[in-house]
């Protein structure tokens, strides 16, 4: 039982968040895992416990209202128990761990506690393989890609971003990133100055000449350069979490690549790293691109080998996507 709750402590560590979902998990797998070598009847923890464990300080809120388990907590277990699953597989486990909740009735000394369950990993035959590729093709309009994530540092980067991404992560302290901040507001205000300086000297009356016009020129590239190669990059990684890397951080043999932001505390994990799935259509491979035209502010699956008709969605907590063109 300990490689198992043990397996779910290596998932939380490599997907950092500073959801509660996320702190509750690892609070429970925490102190179950210094239980591990008791009965499953003695490695239950009620609410009161678990709020302890995390860390929280609950002024008017109740334990198991703040822990939410039919309201958030399930879900959120739900939606990453096949992250889960695949984690456990790979290490070769024959089970995986599962958060579960006992409810009672109420009552002295009847309280409601959470566990970790070992749940026998299911094993993926041919003939699974088989129903399920029949069953997802009998329907285009219920075609899902089931997106898979690089291990870490198996996305070279170019010889350019080498030092940042030598263990395929960079960590972001808060002090890390206030600097990243002022070092691009440093940049923005000096595009706007050089652009100000060049506008200044334009309004002098005289002759136009070809330096008047290469300086009008550079009034509107500099600034916009600036904003698009790299202020704009930074602030769509802040606001959406990933984005696709730039061809200049990535090896010139590398698919496409993306850049995401884990949180976890005052703690930023800048990844580089590939999402990627089997196209259900055609057998070939998806990989991220940006949704533009059509899906603004989106990274969306495309078919390496119809990158315009196959194009699915992309949820990178389930990792999961459906068809986006209609057939």
């Amino acid at each position: 039982m300990r490689e198992v709750i043990q397996c779910l402590i290596d998932w939380l560590d490599s997907e950092k968040s500073d959801e509660k979902g996320h702190r509750i998990l690892r609070a429970l797998a925490q102190e179950s895992l210094k239980k591990a070598d008791f009965d499953e009847s003695k490695r239950r923890f009620t609410a009161e416990e678990i709020v302890a464990a995390v860390g929280e300080t609950l002024e008017s809120a109740e334990p198991k209202k703040w822990i939410d388990w039919p309201g958030s907590l399930k879900k959120y277990c739900e939606t990453r128990e096949g992250q889960i699953v695949e984690f456990a597989r790979k290490r070769g486990l024959q089970h995986y761990p599962k958060p579960e909740r006992k409810s009672t009735k109420g009552g002295p000394g009847r309280l409601t506690t959470f566990y970790i369950k070992a749940e026998p990993v299911s094993e993926i035959t041919e003939e699974a393989q088989a129903i399920e590729a029949v069953r997802v093709g009998s329907n285009a309009a219920e075609m899902k890609a089931n997106y898979q994530m690089t291990e870490l540092g198996e996305v070279k980067p170019s010889w350019i971003a080498s030092w940042l991404f030598r263990h395929g992560q960079i960590e972001l302290r808060q002090w890390h990133v206030w600097v990243i901040l002022g070092w691009l507001a440093i940049i923005a205000g000096f595009a706007v100055l050089i652009a100000y300086a060049g506008w200044l000297s334009l309004s002098v009356p005289r002759p136009v000449t070809t330096q008047d016009l290469t300086l009008l020129v550079s009034i509107f590239v500099i600034p916009y350069g600036s904003w698009v190669t790299i202020i704009k990059p930074w602030i769509l990684l802040l606001d959406d979490r990933i984005v696709v890397a730039h061809e200049l951080f990535t090896n010139f043999y590398e698919q496409s690549a993306q850049f995401e932001l884990l949180r976890d505390g005052d703690l930023r994990v800048v990844r580089l790293v590939r999402y990627s799935a089997v196209c259900p259509i055609c057998g070939a491979t998806i990989y991220l691109e940006k949704g533009e035209p059509d899906y603004r502010r989106r990274l969306v699956g495309r078919c390496y080998e119809s990158p315009r008709e196959h194009v699915f969605s992309f949820d990178r907590i389930t990792r999961c996507g459906r068809l986006l063109v209609d057939r």
